[in-house]
């Protein structure tokens, strides 16, 4: 009956033994694996060492979205966002080579490894950044309060109360202006609101950077000017990558800097803007 005992405390102690064996073992080869995933993911990361190679960083572009992407009277593809790829793939060590597509295909492109990336007004948005990683903002938009030229009566959102506003009843911003008292009177074009706002039907437009100016490019004698910005309205501008692709990602974002530092990046926007679009607002 001892022995018996005996015989099942040795066998109870054997098989326990080999169960933390098994466990310290399964331990160690999760440790493996995970430490072996990090230099996987590491070593996969060539997009720089890729693109260089290619000689070419291939770009995602509209090519019908003025003054951005578009072509000229001689069938040029020109733009800002163009000059901006050019300049960033230069810093690179390559050249840029544009594929014109569709907007809602373009993120897609890049998505299949077809594009590189797509330098065309893209927006830093939280849905966005779950599928991309973004450069620096290079560009930013806002939304601006423009009156006549002779206008002294606007300066801040608390002198809207009473006036009327000249916008597209879809802007994003109609309800804070109804919020402020303005009356909303709705329009189709960005001219058609232009016109009333010269011819004193309304006290004000609702125009962003981009729209007000270009008008202005086209009607350099308008007289116009904008009374504030329209606060919280600044949309960041930036170049996506597809996740992981850091290394591609870092030089972009050097190509960015220095581009900055040294006046090129102002340069190109004013030329385009007549205006330096690529400082955020609270840098200015």
């Amino acid at each position: 009956m001892k022995m018996r005992k005996v015989r099942f405390l040795l066998c109870l102690l054997l098989g326990l033994s080999l169960l933390a064996g098994l466990l310290a073992g399964c331990g160690k080869q999760e440790e493996t694996t995970a430490a072996d995933k990090d230099a996987q993911t590491a070593e996969e990361d060539h997009s720089l060492e890729d693109v260089q190679k290619a000689g070419k960083l291939v770009v995602g572009v509209e090519g019908t979205y003025p003054p951005f992407t578009y072509h000229d009277d001689a069938g040029d593809l020109v733009g800002f966002d163009i000059e901006v790829a050019k300049a960033v793939a230069e810093k690179l060590g390559v050249e840029a080579e544009f594929v014109e597509s569709g907007w809602d295909s373009l993120l897609a492109g890049v998505d299949s490894g077809r594009l590189d990336t797509v330098i065309n007004e893209v927006g830093i948005s939280e849905e966005r950044e779950e599928k991309y990683d973004f450069s620096d903002p290079y560009f930013y938009i806002q939304s601006q309060v423009v009156v006549k030229s002779d206008n002294d009566s606007i300066h801040s959102e608390e002198d809207l109360d009473g006036k009327k506003v000249a916008t597209n009843v879809t802007n994003i911003h109609v309800p804070w202006y109804e919020s402020k008292g303005a009356e909303v009177v709705s329009i189709d074009t960005s001219g058609e609101a232009a016109d009333m706002l010269l011819s004193d039907r309304v006290d004000f437009i609702s125009f962003n950077t981009v729209i007000l100016a270009d008008y202005l490019k086209e009607h350099p004698e308008a007289p116009m000017k904008v009374a504030f910005a329209v606060p919280d309205s600044e949309e960041q501008i930036a170049i996506p990558v597809r996740k992981g692709e850091t290394a591609l990602l870092d030089a972009i974002n050097q190509a960015l800097k220095e581009l900055r530092d040294d006046g090129t990046l102002a340069g190109i926007s004013d030329s385009y803007f007549s205006h330096d679009y690529t400082k955020s607002a609270a840098e200015e």
